[in-house]
């Protein structure tokens, strides 16, 4: 069985990769693994064209193959008290459970997969996060490049990167795991550390994508182009336009918040 996992999709951000996207679902798989942060946010009027192909495309995979959705921290919010809020949204939307973590069963032992935000002390400080992703975004519209640096500069120095991938290993240690596969800091990684070996899935935010490919005993990180993956993409994610496939997946989440109380999602 192959199964492959991705993290940091941020559909509906403006340098979400969604072309590479749809020709990466293409390619042989038996298990999707969408380890967090599928959506960058509920305003659905941000998505472009190719990124409600991309939904449309993940429709598809649930009805056919296994796939495991897994909570991130842009996916949305918990409602407490509340019987639909805007963290199952995605999940009503694609026909599967939303999950907070996967366990993985290989020939070398048991993986973790969870998406690795819980590890990140700076979640705790919004004002602090907010202004990054606000200067990000700024920087990026003037020089995609600058804000590249920019956010590795600021997840270096600020330790998230290292505070993930510690935290991740400790509680793979505790818990009994040979590996644990994260995603959230958009710094892929592949390494053993302490007898457990630690994968961060990357993500689809850059121009060099990443993804972590588990077949038997084999469980690696792959950049996506990989001449053993790659396939050619359908006519029918060829279509221009938005009219028939993301009309279509609008009026699936308009019905999935009917008579809810979770207030505007930018449909």
């Amino acid at each position: 069985m192959i199964t492959l996992i991705i993290s940091d999709l941020h559909l509906g951000a403006r340098n979400c990769q969604a072309a590479s996207i749809l020709e990466f679902l293409q390619t042989r798989f038996d298990r999707l693994i969408l380890n967090g942060d599928t959506i960058n946010n509920l305003n659905f009027r941000k998505f472009k064209p190719k990124q409600w192909r991309v939904l449309h495309r993940l429709q598809e995979i649930a009805q056919s193959r296994q796939l495991i959705l897994l909570r991130g921290n842009h996916d949305g919010a918990p409602s407490p008290g509340l019987p639909f809020g805007p963290l199952q949204v995605l999940a009503k939307l694609l026909g599967v459970a939303l999950e907070e973590e996967y366990e993985l069963e290989t020939p070398r032992g048991r993986y973790l997969v969870l998406h690795g935000d819980r590890f990140d002390p700076t979640l705790n400080w919004p004002v602090l996060t907010d202004t990054a992703d606000w200067c990000y975004g700024a920087v990026q519209k003037i020089n995609k490049k600058a804000a590249k640096w920019l956010k590795r500069r600021v997840k270096k120095l600020g330790g998230v990167v290292e505070f993930v991938k510690r935290r991740s290993v400790l509680h793979a240690q505790t818990r009994g795991y040979a590996g644990i596969i994260t995603g959230h800091t958009h710094f892929c990684d592949d390494e053993w550390i302490d007898g457990v070996h630690y994968l961060n899935s990357g993500c689809w935010v850059d121009a060099s994508c990443t993804y972590v490919r588990a077949e038997g005993s084999e469980i690696r990180l792959c950049h996506w182009g990989d001449a053993e993956t790659a396939l050619p993409m359908t006519p029918a994610l060829l279509l221009p336009g938005r009219s028939r496939i993301a009309n279509g997946v609008v009026t699936s989440v308009k019905k999935t918040i009917a008579g809810s109380t979770t207030g505007h999602l930018g449909i």
